[in-house]
């Protein structure tokens, strides 16, 4: 006889009560603290996670797909229903039956180390693809698990400060119900009404207390939404307090083991408590399909099918920002090519962190080596130009001079736990402190004369986890916190400056370190470390110019490394790759840049250049997507899921120091930074929410508005004005009771070259509703509110009134 439990069918409810009601109340007690024998014995598959920001973390052949925010930007629910589709079945080929995804914290800060994992600063498009992803990734009978659960929006203090066991809390995002509601519990909202079965707890505080710790905050989908899945925390530092935890509501202790939890804080807990939590659980491997579609032996996870869809991604997801007098895409009268920058192995693949996927080399298509295969006759000169943002070659040992002149050599001031500090000579900035000694001793400060033999620009990098501050002659000329110089998986995350040096000139150079920030982690080998490197003068520019010079057109990649561990300095290229990108604009009217960046970037050179690309980190197709995209087989289809700022002078540092970090962030105060932000409002952006470009200009109208069956349905004309098919995207926003529009609808409508199609938009009632504290919910805001028909955030559009009466849209 088949037991309750395995009975598929019997109801879900029916089955969860069978097997809690099974246990013994051992059993239950080992469950809620990992472990999971009284499952396997009882033919149910246990949680065996796997991270996935954008494919599968350390599995071996996976498809490094498309960084999220490159997802996001395709603005297409369909395409992500897909890549979660195969994630999941990735996950499911490599025998995991938990997919650490998807990511949808909102980009409030632009310079957010982890906002290239996931779906942009809006919640409703993070919401529509966040639901689409997982729709796809649990059609495959795993499970999502959403990350991370809430108001998770920095890297910076995002498990505190300072080394264990003396770390301090972590940042704590002061935020009113209102903002909460509207804004970050969105996109978790929509992916667990698609179905998801289980939530990440956030590091950060949320209004003095720790989400995996609050018992307000881990009741909201419970609730509010009627979720029945089940939590875990973020790893290591999300709980602080595992016995309040565990009252709260936080399912599970750790992902894998019992972490702080212990049998004890399980036996004082109310046994409605236990037996709650594993019921959570069960109901998510059961309803996930997890016990009817048994796991099989692991096998290769990536197909070719798979591979195929990742370029579409990209494809999709590329956004053409500028395209002046029809400088893309390339044609018979382009017949060379200069290709100059980080365009080789030294391009920037996939973000760094939890969310990073291991390249399978062989698999691989650099930007240059797609952009030669697709060329055919034409000539393609590949120029490096600038090494792009990676840590540079260690300075070397005869460029240092103590500061005193006495020989050479680096002064370094060591400190201990108990406050007494000496001196120690060392003969160049390489330090890895051992992370069993990183809390008894460091290297607070290291002093040189830092002496080349070169007159002219040299770049300095600084390779660190912790934070570091330094000076030359006594001016400041790099600040940065980073958790890790490289965060497990990814690109290393170096701070980039370029100083003038004259030849055999010493100049004082100091530097100032602390482990702080710094994430100790002995058996992964991971602690704090300092490498200081530089590149003196050469000629790279000067020869890529050259190489510019003599094609028709030029393409300069540029890059910026981000990720998991860190937040990004400044929004300006690294090193000399401005200056690189305004030598060859000189040199060639035809310059394209491509952008292989996380998100936003100043661009000082914006009006010298033909045209510029935002690729994002685009996986491992990014040379076959980017040669599609340049020649014209394929069209950029993106639209940029965040606010491109403009230059700001008023940005509050992104580096903290113990005694200068902010406590707490008051996102009520600032509105963030993305669209909907007063400064952006106040402004404008230099590229806006929603923009992008097609090589074939499109015409959409409003023929028709009115209100039928509840919502508001706009009958549009789309029409080509171009000789080649493309796809044009409608985007409608919502000024809810003259508040700044947001978005609410978006649709992809292909048309024909030279065709014009019909399409129907469709808006509900929830479009227009906000938090309302004397109800607890969010309702429709009563009386005329005004609906925008537009192409992205800053364009008027067509303005549509709308009126709701008595929480009904009326015509």
């Amino acid at each position: 006889m088949v037991s309750a439990w395995l009975d598929s069918e019997r109801q879900l409810e029916e089955r969860v009560e069978a097997f809690v009601g099974d246990l013994d109340h051992a059993e239950r007690v080992a469950i809620a603290l990992g472990d999971f024998e009284a499952l396997t014995s009882r033919g149910i598959p246990v949680p065996h996670y796997v991270d996935s920001g954008t494919g599968l973390r350390d599995v071996d052949g996976a498809t490094a797909f498309p960084a999220g925010i490159a997802l996001a930007a395709t603005f297409d629910a369909a395409l992500a229903e897909a890549y979660g589709a195969a994630v999941g079945a990735q996950a499911r080929a490599a025998g995991y039956t938990v997919v650490l995804g998807p990511t949808l914290d909102l980009a409030r800060d632009p310079r957010a180390g982890r906002i290239p994992e996931a779906l942009g600063e809006d919640p409703h498009l993070s919401g529509l693809l966040g639901a689409a992803h997982v729709r796809g990734l649990q059609a495959q009978h795993v499970i999502a698990q959403l990350k991370h659960y809430v108001a998770y929006n920095g890297e910076d203090r995002r498990t505190g400060y300072g080394l264990e066991p003396n770390r301090g809390d972590s940042m704590d995002v002061h935020v009113s119900t209102a903002v909460l509601q509207d804004s970050y519990l969105r996109p978790f909202e929509a992916a667990i009404r698609a179905g998801a079965w289980s939530m990440m707890g956030s590091y950060n505080r949320v209004n003095g207390a720790y989400a995996c710790e609050s018992a307000e905050i881990l009741a909201i989908p419970r609730q509010q939404w009627g979720w029945q899945g089940f939590y875990c925390p973020d790893f290591m530092f999300a709980v602080r307090d595992d016995a309040k935890a565990l009252a709260a509501g936080l399912d599970l202790g750790a992902l894998g083991g019992a972490a702080g939890r212990t049998a004890e804080m399980v036996a004082a807990a109310p046994a409605e408590v236990v037996t709650a939590l594993v019921a959570n659980l069960l109901r998510a491997l059961i309803g996930s399909g997890l016990v009817e579609h048994t796991m099989t032996e692991p096998e290769p996870p990536s197909t070719p099918g798979h591979r195929q869809l990742a370029e579409d991604c990209v494809v999709a997801g590329t956004v053409l920002l500028r395209n002046s007098d029809g400088a893309l895409p390339f044609g018979d009268d382009v017949t060379s090519i200069a290709v100059i920058g980080p365009a080789g192995s030294d391009a920037i693949f996939v973000t760094g962190g939890s969310a990073a996927v291991s390249l399978v080399d062989e698999r691989v298509i650099a930007p240059a080596a797609g952009i030669c295969a697709r060329a055919g006759q034409r000539r393609v000169e590949v120029s490096q130009g600038s090494l792009g943002d990676v840590p540079l070659p260690l300075v070397p040992a005869s460029a240092y001079i103590l500061p005193d002149g006495s020989g050479a050599g680096v002064e370094v001031q060591f400190v201990a736990s108990d406050g007494r500090t000496w001196t120690e000579t060392a003969p160049v900035i390489d330090h890895t402190v051992a992370p069993g000694e990183a809390a008894g001793r460091w290297p607070r400060r290291w002093r040189a004369r830092l002496t080349s033999h070169s007159t002219g620009a040299h770049r300095l990098s600084l390779t660190f986890g912790g934070r570091a501050i330094v000076r030359l002659d006594g001016e400041q000329v790099m600040v940065g916190s980073r958790e890790l110089e490289q965060f497990i998986h990814g690109p290393r995350y170096p701070m980039q400056v370029v100083v003038d040096l004259e030849a055999y000139v010493p100049a004082l150079l100091e530097v100032d370190f602390e482990p702080g920030p710094a994430i100790v982690i002995p058996p992964m080998g991971l602690g704090p470390t300092l490498r200081l490197g530089w590149q003196p003068p050469d000629d790279m520019i000067e020869r890529a110019v050259e190489a510019a010079a003599g094609c028709d057109a030029a393409v300069v990649l540029v890059n910026m490394a981000c990720g998991e561990g860190m937040d990004r300095d400044s929004l300006s290229l690294p090193g000399d790759q401005d200056k690189l990108v305004r030598l060859v604009a000189a040199a060639n009217p035809r310059t394209v840049v491509v952008l292989n960046t996380p998100g936003a970037v100043m661009m000082p050179w914006l009006h010298d250049v033909a045209a510029v690309l935002q690729a994002w980190y685009p996986g491992e197709r990014f040379g076959a997507a980017l040669g599609s995209v340049l020649f014209g087989d394929a069209e950029p289809g993106g639209r940029l899921p965040l606010t491109f700022p403009r230059a700001r002078t008023d940005l509050p540092g992104g580096d903290h120091g113990p005694e200068t970090v902010p406590t707490q962030l008051d996102y009520d105060a600032d509105g963030g930074i993305g669209y909907r932000a007063p400064a952006v409002r106040e402004r404008g952006a230099l590229f806006a929410f929603g923009h992008g470009l097609g090589y074939a200009r499109t015409e959409c109208r409003v023929v028709t508005a009115g209100v039928t069956d509840g919502e508001v349905r706009v009958g549009l004309t789309v029409g080509n004005l171009g000789d080649r098919d493309t796809v044009h995207v409608v985007q409608c926003y919502a000024d809810v009771d003259g508040e700044a529009a947001e978005l609410v609808h978006v649709q992809r409508v292909p048309v024909a070259a030279g065709q014009t199609v019909e399409a129907l938009a469709t808006v509900g009632v929830e479009a227009f509703a906000r938090w309302d504290g004397s109800s607890a919910r969010r309702v429709p805001v009563e009386g005329r509110h005004r609906l925008r028909v537009a192409n992205s955030s800053a364009d008027p559009g067509t303005p549509i009134d709308v009126t709701i009466v008595n929480g009904r849209l009326q015509a």
